[in-house]
């Protein structure tokens, strides 16, 4: 039980004799029944005795604990939609309720952070309209993606209404709401259907009925939601109003309906289970009638499949010799025997240029997190080579351009914040001790190459090279003062400072201004002479002496075509700190190490030695046009991007046919210079072989990709087998009481394998998918082992420092925003960030909330989710002449009409 600040709480003691019995009931706190005004917290516990007595004797006694709840508002926040892009406008409207149903009037702050916390807008009204207060702001151009935050702050002042009770008034207190919306890619989009005229800042509600209904995001197949609809009543009288929810599900719908009785200016609420029951989008409408007056709402929810999603990519490079005017290939794929039925997709892809894969996706080469300094460059760096590339030709590629100066110019503001006081940039700016050698060099380097396309501050430049050539050795090494982020570059652990030192070159080489690259340089050539270890180190050397046209760059040349493994005809090499590959794409350090070859080829002028090279690169992208980090991503498109501008979209004129045996489906593409950059997909059936028939000149990239997910169970058999390979270890424990349904805890233990060829990690990245209907606790905070702590909807992604042979343990508290019964498994995985293939992977959930009933949130015998009617019918309005909303207005009429007569 809870005791709601400023509104009385019933009390019935029901006593089972016919003598005459005095009772007496008494709230304590601490060793006082008198609480003082404003004493009381959130988490404050008072108890409630219960005594009875006969002629002064006491005959019974029993005590319970209370909870005393400071908030006698209730807050819902509301946006128009959920996910906004730059330029775009932000309507906002809150409604506040008190706990007694009625309109709360009083003071509303509103205040909106963007995914930096920094405060954006903030509006103060004195008063709102019934209850309702209404705004909008418009997102600048180069507003920050990602996740934004809108809070509200309630002023409020409880009467003194208490005289009959042992509860003082309350001093002032203020209550806290937030809700997020999402920022998405850059980019503009028109509506040539619907004007819309600007609005003032305060708008008033002239509705008699307003409808407020929460859902979450998405849901997985299985679950049952039971969703809180709450009406709020305007007019003068009380009404009998019909709330009808029609949950669309695609193959069924399902329509429940309830009668309320909602006093004037007062709300009311009512709960509906809905059981999700097919994959896609399930449309929830909510329709609330009474005699004068009607309402609708309309909310989405992405129903995903259950289990844990899978996926690969292959992509072949079609090309045609100058003699040759046609080939034939062939490719298939099949699903894997325990695949969750439903979830298996498949498509291809289809582009005539190696870059167009990643400018399609420019806004999401990579999954994983990307919200730390180095990260954040994943959508600076790559649309840089992406306007040098585009800068080759006369064609007019406004959108593409317009697309990547709008991440650079994004991307640029973030990473500033990185920037600490003496110029140097780190992971996580003025909370790291120190900056970053490698880091620094790493922006510094972007941030030259973008100025023939962007302003960029001349003292950020120069801070920044000022910091980084004042740590320079004695012998023009560089080392790294801050912490070790990726291993291979700044570990050192075969050749010392030489990996970072190539890396700081290649940087010091964009500047002509310092006078530091001769040492430096001089220092490389030695290494080489004297001999460089790892096959990691001597591959970005070769680069930087490439750069520097040194003439040592052909004796690190001819040392990596000796350490060469030949796959096919292509030279490859293995890192000695990296590790095989069991994945579909090689680990990211050869990705970075082919990369880096190929761009020694290109600089040296021996571009016909890489083409082998580049065709392997090329083939190694993901279904989104990245790799699985942001360095082997930035360097990867680096080099394609320069060897994309031999390929000349003059000389591509291809013809595809893609058919499939075992059906009569046939589809064509056409590739050449006015589609090249475009990214031509088609849907591909389920366990098909492909047969590809190509003809005319040039080249083209086929990609096919391939999504499914496995089931739990499924799952956690294959990884009894496989442990031995995970890099690390990894142990999940979940905390629940069948008493408290709205908390858990969650905890994760890790450590790196002892069979590991390295004792320490760099950045690791725990990300942890929340059981439905459950969010992060609001007081996790960043500590010495959490560097960062990034939420997205469903997800919460926690940045580690390091992991090493020693165990660490993360404990998530977990706190229930959604009524959802019937949980699946969720997952939580560990991985080291600028190597994901060294990770280790596990499925979660909690028995009880998995075996859960709805009925759990409806009350004593599920009375409060029991709909005057239900009912669910198929979806053949579509087969129909009649229109889904004219039969389902007729649906609604028919059960208004049974409830009338009920």
């Amino acid at each position: 039980e809870v005791l709601h600040a400023g509104i009385p709480t019933p009390l019935a003691v029901t006593v089972l004799t016919d003598s005459p019995v005095r009772v007496t009931a008494e709230v304590t706190h601490g060793n006082t029944s008198l609480v003082p005004g404003g004493s009381g917290t959130q988490s404050s516990v008072f108890m409630l005795a219960v005594k009875g007595y006969q002629r002064n004797e006491l005959i019974f006694s029993n005590t319970t604990a209370l909870r005393f709840n400071l908030r006698n508002v209730s807050t819902f926040i509301q946006t128009d939609r959920f996910r906004y892009q730059p330029e775009e406008t932000v309507r906002v409207r809150i409604v506040c309720v008190q706990s007694d149903n009625h309109p709360y009037k009083g003071k509303v702050d509103i205040t909106i952070q963007d995914p930096r916390d920094n405060v954006v807008q903030r509006w103060a009204f004195s008063s709102s309209h019934l209850g309702i207060v209404s705004t909008q702001f418009s997102l600048s151009r180069t507003a920050s993606l990602g996740q934004w935050t809108v809070m509200t702050t309630v002023n409020v002042n409880c009467a003194p209404h208490f005289a009959n009770h042992r509860l003082c008034s309350l001093s002032p207190q203020g209550t806290t709401d937030k809700k997020a919306f999402t920022v998405e890619h850059y980019g503009k989009f028109f509506n040539n259907h619907m004007n819309l005229t600007s609005f003032q800042r305060q708008l008033t509600v002239s509705k008699d009925f307003v409808i407020f209904m929460d859902v979450p995001p998405c849901l997985i197949r299985g679950e049952e939601i039971v969703l809180e609809v709450n009406i709020f009543n305007y007019l003068q009288q009380d009404v009998d109003a019909y709330e009808f929810v029609l949950a669309d599900h695609g193959d069924i719908s399902v329509v429940n309906a309830r009668k309320l009785t909602v006093g004037s200016h007062s709300a009311a609420s009512a709960l509906f289970p809905i059981r999700t029951l097919a994959l896609g989008e399930m449309e929830i409408s909510v329709d609330a009638i009474s005699a004068d007056s009607s309402d609708k709402l309309v909310r989405s929810v992405l129903v995903k499949p259950e289990g844990v999603e899978e996926s690969f990519s292959e992509t072949l490079f079609l090309d045609l010799a100058p003699t040759t005017f046609n080939s034939s290939r062939a490719v298939s794929f099949s699903f894997p025997p325990d695949v969750v039925p439903g979830s298996q997709r498949a498509h291809v892809a289809v582009v005539g240029d190696i870059l167009a894969l990643s400018i399609h996706n420019l806004d999401s080469l990579v999954h994983i997190p990307h919200t730390c300094g180095e990260q954040n460059m994943i959508h600076f760096a790559p649309s840089v080579y992406i306007l040098q590339y585009l800068s080759q030709y006369p064609q007019d590629y406004e959108e593409i351009r317009t697309k990547a100066l709008g991440h650079m110019m994004e991307a640029y503001q973030r990473q500033l914040s990185y920037q600490r006081d003496d110029g140097s940039f780190s992971a996580f700016g003025a909370s790291d001790t120190s900056g970053s050698t490698w880091l620094t060099a790493f922006v510094l380097k972007c941030f030259l190459q973008a100025q023939p396309f962007m302003q960029v501050d001349q003292s950020v430049l120069s801070r920044a090279m000022s910091w980084l050539v004042s740590h320079q050795g004695a012998q023009g090494e560089f080392s790294e003062v801050g912490r070790v982020i990726h291993t291979e570059v700044q570990g050192g652990m075969d050749d010392g400072p030489v990996a970072l030192t190539a890396f700081v070159l290649m940087t010091l080489l964009e500047d002509q201004t310092y006078g530091v690259r001769d040492t430096t340089l001089e220092y490389l050539e030695s290494r080489v002479t004297t001999g460089v270890v790892s096959n990691y180190t001597l591959c970005l050397v070769a680069y930087a002496l490439a750069l520097a046209n040194s003439r040592v760059t052909e004796t690190a040349l001819t040392q990596l075509s000796r350490r060469a493994d030949m796959i096919g005809n292509t030279m490859m090499w293995t890192s000695s700190h990296s590790l095989e590959s069991g994945d579909w794409q090689p680990n990211s350090a050869q990705i970075e190490m082919a990369a880096y070859v190929l761009l020694a080829f290109y600089k040296r002028g021996t571009v016909v030695d890489g083409i082998a090279l580049m065709k392997w690169l090329s083939r190694q992208r993901n279904h989104i046009g990245g790799y699985g980090t942001t360095q082997d991503t930035v360097v990867a498109l680096q080099a394609l991007s320069y060897y994309a501008a031999f390929s000349g979209a003059d000389a591509i004129n291809l013809r595809l046919k893609m058919s499939i045996p075992t059906s009569n489906s046939v589809t064509h593409f056409s590739v050449n210079s006015s589609t090249y950059l475009l990214c031509q997909k088609q849907e591909a059936q389920k366990n098909p072989e492909i047969d590809i028939y190509v003809e005319g000149r040039g080249f083209a990239l086929f990609q096919m990709n391939v999504f499914y997910n496995l089931e739990s169970s499924v799952f956690s058999q294959r990884l009894q087998h496989a442990t031995d390979h995970e890099a690390f270890s990894l142990d999940v424990e979940v905390f629940d009481d069948e008493r408290d349904h709205a908390h858990m805890l969650l905890s994760i233990c890790t450590r790196l394998q002892e069979n590991e060829v390295i004792s320490q990690t760099g950045m690791v990245m725990v990300d942890v998918s929340m059981l439905s209907g459950f969010a992060l606790a609001t007081e996790t905070t960043t500590t010495s082992l959490i560097r960062k702590v990034e939420t997205s909807p469903g997800k919460v992604s926690l940045y580690l420092d390091s992991v090493s042979i020693l165990a660490v343990c993360i404990r998530l508290p977990l706190i229930r925003v959604y009524r959802v019964a019937h949980v699946q498994d969720a997952v939580v995985e560990v991985y080291d960030y600028y190597e994901p293939r060294r990770r280790a992977t596990r499925t979660y959930n909690s028995d009880i909330m998995h075996n859960m009933s709805s009925c759990v949130f409806c009350g004593q015998d599920c009375s409060e989710c029991r709909t005057g009617a239900a009912m669910s019918v198929s979806s053949v309005f579509s087969s129909h002449s009649c229109s889904t909303t004219y039969c389902i207005g007729c649906l609604l009429a028919a059960i208004t009409a049974y409830l009338l007569g009920a």
